[in-house]
């Protein structure tokens, strides 16, 4: 069963832990001062960590020019007090022909203590049109067509926002020692000095289209990622209710209903709670929400699981039309 397969996959991380090589460090800890680091905090955090979506997302098509890049960054060190400013940047270009332009520079005097977060933190707010700016984009609005046609090709994968620490004693923690910080997986210290603006394109509702195959992947808490598995929708006569018989890769039954919405903010799913029994557990499964993106086909469900009245997992499902 699958989650003989996800016992499995612990042990075998278990292992792989306790023969890491060291030089496979994800975070180059040696280049980076007594683990001195911007750790990711607020909204842009959730996401990442917990629904499973970009921290931040833009839709160029219907951008209005009031959107922000926004997070908060709590300040990770030995001496909470060994922080002079950071310089926020934004990398312009693509491939290998790409430059880092500053977007800002943020005092330390503009950190708080104030409970929030343990250490001292601070939030950072950039204006989309000065992002464009920067990248030497047109920045009126609506955007012209030249500008999203490069937001949504040369900027595809997103735009790139750095961080650079500049500390008291002269010396910088660089963003570009944090080498492949998305395996750092613990939230506690997920790094802000990388992160990503997506660019998504946008496309209006279409009931029928949703009634295909999909392949699905789970993002767990139990048992981390799960994929491989094919999940089909079909559509309840001309509604927007659907249903599939694979949730979990289990063969659970489970009805959900698209908000045909225009505003992508609104874009989202309902579920209908589940139940199932096997043996002699009985299965309750709930989604606390979703998300749809029809220009890509995907779909992104917030769920969780109950066994015999006890928390059994939670997870974001993702689907992704074939």
């Amino acid at each position: 069963m699958k989650k003989n397969y996800i016992l499995f996959l612990i042990a075998l991380f278990a292992i792989a832990v306790s023969c890491r090589d060291e030089s496979l460090d994800p975070l180059q800890l040696a280049n980076v001062k007594k683990g001195t680091i911007l750790a990711l905090r607020g909204t842009q955090l959730n996401n990442v960590y917990n629904k499973g979506i970009p921290g931040a997302e833009l839709f160029p098509k219907i951008a209005t020019g009031t959107e922000k890049f926004v997070f908060d960054g709590e300040y990770l060190a030995e001496d909470p007090a060994s922080l002079a400013s950071v310089d926020v940047y934004v990398i312009k270009g693509s491939g290998t022909s790409t430059s880092r332009v500053l977007l800002t520079n943020v005092p330390f005097s503009q950190f708080k203590s104030d409970g929030k977060y343990p250490r001292p933190w601070v939030t950072i707010s950039i204006d989309f049109k000065d992002i464009l700016s920067k990248l030497g984009l047109a920045n009126t609005f609506p955007l012209p067509a030249a500008t999203v046609n490069t937001l949504l090709i040369t900027y595809k994968t997103g735009i790139k926002i750095e961080s650079d620490l500049n500390l008291v004693d002269g010396t910088k923690v660089l963003a570009e020692n944090l080498v492949a910080q998305g395996l750092f997986g613990s939230n506690q210290f997920y790094p802000a000095m990388r992160l990503n603006y997506a660019m998504t394109d946008y496309c209006s509702y279409t009931a029928a289209t949703w009634a295909a195959e999909f392949d699905a992947a789970e993002l767990s808490e139990v048992g981390g990622l799960y994929d491989g598995y094919t999940a089909t929708f079909t559509r309840e006569g001309t509604t927007n209710k659907f249903t599939t018989d694979n949730f979990y890769d289990s063969g659970w039954p489970l009805t959900i209903e698209y908000n045909p919405s225009v505003d992508v903010a609104t874009q989202t799913i309902k579920v209908t709670d589940g139940t199932v029994t096997v043996g002699a557990n009985v299965y309750v499964y709930k989604g606390s929400g979703g998300t749809y993106n029809s220009c890509l086909g995907e779909v992104a469900l917030n769920m969780t699981v109950t066994r015999n009245g006890a928390d059994y997992d939670k997870l974001v499902w993702k689907l992704k039309k074939k």
